[in-house]
């Protein structure tokens, strides 16, 4: 599915993550690296296969596309380094010609040493390219003529089920000037989002898109 924002196009992925084709870049918000350890740990029962249903998520992405750049808007990775740092370790060194960004999320608590390790670019609050700003905490307030596209709240819609039960589904929002992605990693929760008359929602149901609004 695709979309035109200010003369770009933007492809949505049901891997909850966007091709921007003219920049040949990915992008993906709320990883959280790192989560899934930190859940086992403290005795929450989250199956392993989890972490690599995310590594194999975007291996799908990397083979299917040109990828020259991969922007990480925010929460890149998740609470203190543990094994699953060095997964993402050895996942990097497999794009080593790849460019990756981390604009900082709240939860990239990381010291900058630890970034430059690996070879990932950091900003610290928001990266502008063009007519784009990416920032991880979506902006209360834009100029005139900026894009904005961030992540953090894990946007999702409820939708009426089979049974008509109310179920959440991670979704792209996208509004005048401000796009929220959903969030990549799993078992990362979610925030029903508020969508005005104009606002586009694109929600991902069972690895597939379908247009709510």
């Amino acid at each position: 599915m695709q979309l035109r924002l200010k003369n770009n196009t933007f492809t949505l992925l049901e891997q909850k993550a966007i091709w921007w084709e003219e920049e040949r870049t990915l992008l993906i918000s709320d990883l959280h690296i790192g989560k899934i350890t930190h859940f086992r740990k403290a005795g929450i029962a989250v199956p392993q296969q989890a972490l690599e249903e995310n590594f194999e998520r975007l291996d799908t992405m990397m083979q299917g596309h040109d990828v020259k750049c991969i922007i990480f808007v925010g929460d890149l990775f998740h609470s203190d380094i543990n094994e699953e740092w060095d997964r993402f370790c050895d996942w990097r060194n497999q794009y080593k010609e790849v460019n990756m960004i981390l604009v900082l999320g709240n939860h990239d608590e990381f010291p900058l040493e630890k970034y430059k390790e690996i070879c990932i670019v950091v900003y610290d609050k928001e990266l502008r390219m063009g007519a784009f700003t990416f920032t991880h905490h979506p902006k209360p307030l834009m100029v005139k003529d900026e894009y904005v596209i961030s992540g953090h709240i894990h946007p999702v819609v409820k939708l009426r089920g089979l049974a008509n039960q109310r179920l959440k589904f991670p979704c792209f929002y996208f509004g005048e000037q401000q796009a929220i992605l959903p969030s990549f990693g799993e078992f990362t929760g979610g925030y029903v989002i508020e969508v005005l008359d104009n606002d586009q929602v694109i929600a991902v149901v069972e690895d597939k898109l379908i247009r709510i609004q």
